[in-house]
């Protein structure tokens, strides 16, 4: 598939998202929560592959990286909830899921 049509229907989905949160907080962080960045990856690799052992393994990979996702989410909830402004949450909270993927990448490496 074209790199630009992956590009076109992978922007529409964000901003559709983006768009829907506006109006319906609740239901957009949902949608969000959904694998949706990996179910693009995967069906981008498959429909380019049709390598089931690569998507596999990627998926596998995605799963074993929640942690420090999840790492991110809690910092940046209690960063907001405590008053901090929302740039600087979001550093804290980025610089706490590198941290946490440093870990991760170097615990899987051992």
């Amino acid at each position: 598939m074209p790199i630009i049509a992956k590009g076109l229907v992978s922007a529409a989905i964000i901003v559709a998202l983006s768009e829907l949160a506006k109006r319906h907080a609740v239901l957009s962080g949902l949608l969000a929560a959904m694998p949706l960045t990996t179910l693009l990856v995967i069906l981008w690799v498959y429909v380019d592959t049709r390598d089931v052992e690569r998507i596999s393994i990627f998926s596998h990979s995605v799963l074993i990286a929640l942690l420090p996702t999840a790492l991110f989410f809690v910092v940046f909830i209690i960063a907001l909830r405590r008053g901090l402004p929302f740039w600087t949450s979001l550093a804290i909270s980025l610089g706490i899921w590198g941290i946490g993927a440093f870990i991760h990448l170097w615990c899987l490496n051992r």
